[in-house]
């Protein structure tokens, strides 16, 4: 994946480092919607979902923070369903 794949969201982004876009990048395929969807009813991500219901803002700030953290850990799939929320 080019940088000028990246979601314009994304590449903007004030959460994530150049490290971590780097890291973003390595993935070979996006996950589909189907896989995305799937992780709504994960506990976090759907506190996180409820939690800033009508602040779009702050709702893609903290799923980009929390995507980060599995950055951290080496879930670059895992990072890019939560993203793409």
């Amino acid at each position: 994946m080019q940088f000028s794949d990246l979601p314009p969201f994304v590449k903007v982004s004030s959460v994530f480092t150049e490290e971590e876009l780097q890291q973003l990048l390595r993935i070979e395929q996006l996950p589909d919607d189907m896989e995305i969807d799937a992780i709504r009813d994960e506990p976090e991500i759907f506190d996180l979902l409820n939690a800033f219901i009508g602040d779009e803002n702050s709702r893609l700030i903290h799923l980009q923070l929390y995507a980060q953290k599995l950055l951290k850990k080496g879930e670059v799939e895992q990072a890019w369903k939560v993203i793409l929320l």
